[in-house]
């Protein structure tokens, strides 16, 4: 039986896609541009997005980092604000920029419409529940925290609090042994291929479980070997199907 779920968190539990977080950043530019006369928000905006793109990108697909310790959230995207506003000439708003921004992204952030549902389904079943997540510690709990999951979970782990990330096995086997379960009955759930599904198999859980909510093509080469679902409203049903094999 799979007495444990691991949940990812971003894109899996929370959402906050690309056009909410954008919406943050205008609103954010806004703001500012309104206490500073001569300060244009659509520049500011651009110029934000452009470094946190590149940020991003430079990370690989799923928040990945090599092991060992990472900035906090707030000093990366205060080093971002700086950036974005002194080529907007107006380096002075940094701290300004990135405490509003905080505060934003805690009221953007929103569960999927499936998310709560299935989470009771699993409490009432008995299942330990868990989230592995990529990340700075200061981001990821203010978004549990923001969004109410952390009356749901069992457990946390975050890989800018235990220093190893998504693929790597040890973050895998660390969430299990906090559970005191096993890797055998344990599954994971998540939208990337490249962090969750490939972490599952990797560490052995018992089951690797791909929420894939847009209708993917994996890319060549990907390893697709999970179980796949487009909701979580079919995950309870999945794993009453797992248990009975």
């Amino acid at each position: 039986m799979l007495t444990t779920v691991f949940f990812d968190l971003d894109a899996t539990l929370v959402d906050f896609g690309p056009n909410a977080w954008r919406g943050t950043v205008r609103a954010v530019c806004g703001g500012l541009a309104a206490a500073a006369p001569g300060l244009d928000a659509a520049a500011l905006a651009d110029a934000y997005v452009t470094r946190y793109v590149a940020r991003a990108r430079a990370a690989g697909p799923g928040a990945q980092h090599p092991p060992g310790p990472i900035p906090s959230a707030r000093t990366a995207w205060l080093g971002l604000w700086r950036q974005a506003l002194t080529e907007c000439r107006h380096p002075e708003l940094a701290e300004t920029a990135v405490d509003a921004y905080i505060e934003r992204r805690r009221t953007d952030y929103a569960l999927y419409e499936d998310v709560l549902g299935a989470l009771d389904e699993l409490r009432a079943a008995g299942r330990t529940i868990g989230v592995i997540t990529n990340g700075p510690g200061d981001a990821q709990r203010a978004k549990i925290a923001a969004t109410g999951l952390a009356r749901y979970l069992d457990l946390v782990v975050i890989s800018g609090e235990v220093e190893t990330a998504k693929p790597g096995r040890e973050i895998f086997d660390l969430a299990v042994g906090r559970a005191g379960s096993t890797a055998d009955h344990a599954c994971h759930v998540g939208d990337s291929l490249a962090t969750d599904v490939a972490g599952a198999r990797a560490a052995g859980l018992g089951a690797a479980i791909w929420l894939d909510r847009t209708g993917l093509v994996p890319a060549p080469g990907a390893d697709a070997r999970a179980y796949r679902i487009d909701t979580l409203r079919a995950l309870p049903a999945l794993l009453r199907d797992l248990d009975g094999h």
